[in-house]
């Protein structure tokens, strides 16, 4: 017979299963059995009961929704939720038409037609209407009589709100939320505190399509915001309040998420802790700190802004600035504080486009003045035409219709500047300037640009621009004085063709113009320039052909002279320059063998020259070697036209 087939878990060598063995190892264990049997009634009566609890809560709430339409009174419900609404905002509420009532899945009421007034002078004034308002309610509360109410929606709610010249709305009034205001007081840890009594449970509030309208007599102007869809979830009157809204603010889409663990102070025109962030197409915003509506709205706290889309947020606030078409991005942080009337930004960091900077800026306002934005910046690079067209800032006047095209520069009707600036590049085109020290101040009456120190060409450029009337957009009065810079390195900048001083020089330069400095051709300035250089040489100029040519041409073009260049000891150049025209008041180059000097009048409006020249022997001893040559210089700039002028004792042709 072949051997048994081992079963797993069987003891090989005793061929018993394992454990303890007995005859009735097959058979049911009584004892086991028992215990199980226990246990079984045990969990069938736990399961029972809870299906027992189940049908029994299940009955009594079909039966309470039933039943309820029997067991509450609607004018009941319905009167109580006007009183409630009124209690609140401590105006007279009134309702169109019958109110709606459900109980399932859950009890609400729903007004139609509410609308909260006020007495006014001239009858009564409206607040608000909304469309429809509900709320759900207790059935416990509404069967004694006394129903709460919680979890608001607003339909459709239309709110006008009048902010008075002292910054108070005109919903304050006699309410249960304009007592909670009066009462609340600040309390440790960013939060408030109020009297059991008036600490009254709210819940939860939705708007859907809503609007708010507020008329602020400050300013003179009505702020719309339509299309508020928000959820607002309020616990109770002394807890943290948080809202999420979608408004359409102008034409702009604009997502509000706020909160506040001190609504009640906030609302009262009080220091609150709030936390707010704006998000839309053109911009964000976002503010951590403490902020009052009644004066100064930021306070202190956290502070950052980034412009998304130029052209969208140009299109939607009305500004006008020139050179904002260059603009494709801005961004800034900063940490607020207001000191007294001032409003400082520290650590103030921001980009624009691709420059990166960072500094300090405070806002005050003088009693006898406009306010004034003073601080100190620092650039990674800067660009000076576009700082000095920013002042070019066009916003309308209230009221003001017309041609917005044609009118003057705006930005200082509103705002002083006094800026101390800093830049490890600078801009100036076509140049680039290093290690830039600046200054800009400007009022409604008066601006003035200044350049303090700043590297240019291997040399030091100082410069004062002074603008005519407010800003610069109408030209002014410049200062430049460059010293000991590389003019080969400047010539090659602006591309000088023709004659040039290459080697290191000094300039100063007085001009006025009438026109933006941005703008400004040669034509528009008026004023006088000095050059002078202590080494180098003066390309263009071959004074051995020159002379050889002076003696068999009556006139020839200086490019005749072929290639070469006259070097220089010194070389000093003054002129006076005005509508277009310059008057060379001297001109003399000193070099080794031969002094050059020029006179005369320069049309450069027209590329024109009308000059006399001499070039004679720099020691008079040599006067053999170099004897003198008078020449005119006419035709046009680049390649003038020369013409000898012989004298009686040397006239090549006797």
């Amino acid at each position: 017979m072949a051997p048994p087939i081992p079963i797993s878990g069987w003891n090989k060598e005793t061929g018993q299963p394992p454990g303890r063995w007995s005859p009735g190892f097959f058979m049911p264990d009584k004892r086991r059995l028992g215990e199980q049997c226990q246990r079984q009634p045990a969990a069938r009566r736990i399961l029972h009961g809870a299906l027992v609890a189940l049908a029994v809560f299940s009955a009594v709430f079909v039966i309470s929704r039933t039943a309820a339409p029997y067991l509450i009174s609607s004018t009941l419900v319905r009167s109580a939720m006007e009183h409630a609404v009124a209690e609140w905002t401590g105006h007279d509420v009134t309702m169109a038409g019958a109110p709606e009532i459900a109980f399932w899945p859950k009890p609400r009421v729903t007004l139609n037609g509410v609308t909260i007034s006020k007495p006014g002078a001239d009858g009564p004034k409206v607040l608000g209407r909304i469309e429809k308002l509900s709320a759900t309610f207790g059935l416990y509360s509404a069967m004694r009589g006394r129903p709460q109410f919680d979890t608001f929606h607003l339909l459709r709610p239309r709110f006008h709100v009048d902010r008075d010249l002292n910054g108070r709305l005109d919903w304050a009034s006699e309410g249960l939320l304009s007592a909670a205001v009066r009462k609340v007081a600040p309390r440790d840890g960013a939060a408030q505190a109020l009297e059991p009594e008036l600490d009254a449970a709210v819940g939860a509030v939705t708007i859907e399509d809503g609007s708010l309208e507020l008329a602020d007599q400050a300013s003179g102007r009505t702020l719309v915001a339509s299309g508020i869809a928000a959820e607002i979830a309020w616990p109770k009157l002394s807890q943290a309040l948080k809202a999420t809204a979608l408004v359409d603010a102008g034409g702009l889409a604009v997502k509000l998420d706020f909160s506040s663990p001190q609504p009640l102070l906030l609302f009262g025109g009080k220091d609150a802790t709030v936390s707010a962030n704006l998000d839309a197409a053109a911009f964000t915003a976002r503010f951590d700190g403490v902020a009052n509506l009644t004066d100064g709205l930021l306070r202190s706290g956290a502070l950052a802004f980034g412009a998304k889309d130029i052209a969208a947020l140009k299109a939607w606030s009305g500004i006008r600035l020139a050179g904002l078409d260059n603009l494709k991005q801005a961004q800034l942080s900063a940490d607020l504080e207001r000191v007294g009337e001032e409003l400082r930004l520290d650590d103030l960091e921001f980009d624009v486009n691709d420059t990166h900077g960072t500094g300090i800026l405070s806002l005050s306002r003088p009693a006898d003045g406009k306010p004034r934005v003073s601080g100190t910046l620092a650039f990674d690079r800067l660009n000076i035409t576009r700082l000095l067209s920013a002042f070019s800032l066009d916003l309308p006047s209230a009221g003001e219709e017309g041609e917005v095209a044609e009118r003057p520069p705006r930005l200082l009707q509103w705002l002083d500047f006094d800026l101390t600036l800093s830049a490890a590049r600078a801009d100036l085109p076509p140049f680039e300037l290093g290690d830039v020290a600046a200054s800009i101040m400007a009022t409604g009456k008066a601006a003035q640009f200044d350049i303090a120190d700043a590297a240019f060409e291997g040399g030091d450029l100082t410069a004062s621009f002074i603008g005519a009337g407010s800003g610069f957009a109408r030209g002014g009065d410049l200062t430049l004085s460059i010293r000991d810079a590389d003019f080969a390195a400047v010539a090659d900048h602006l591309q000088i063709t023709g004659p040039v001083a290459r080697g290191k020089g000094s300039v100063d330069l007085i001009l006025n113009t009438a026109q933006p400095a941005w703008e400004t051709g040669l034509s528009d300035m008026s004023g006088t320039f000095r050059f002078s250089s202590p080494g180098g040489v003066l390309t263009g100029i071959n004074a051995p052909a020159i002379r050889k040519l002076a003696a068999t041409s009556a006139y020839f073009q200086l490019s005749a002279g072929g290639e070469g260049s006259m070097p220089y000891d010194r070389l000093y150049y003054s002129a006076r320059f005005a509508d277009g025209t310059a008057e060379v008041l001297e001109a003399r180059l000193t070099g080794p063998d031969e002094t050059l000097t020029v006179t005369g009048i320069v049309p450069y409006a027209d590329n024109a020259l009308a000059l006399s020249g001499e070039l004679s022997a720099t020691d008079p001893a040599n006067e053999a070697a170099f004897p003198r040559l008078r020449f005119f210089i006419g035709g046009a700039w680049p390649d003038p036209v020369l013409s000898p002028i012989y004298l009686p004792s040397a006239n090549p042709l006797k």
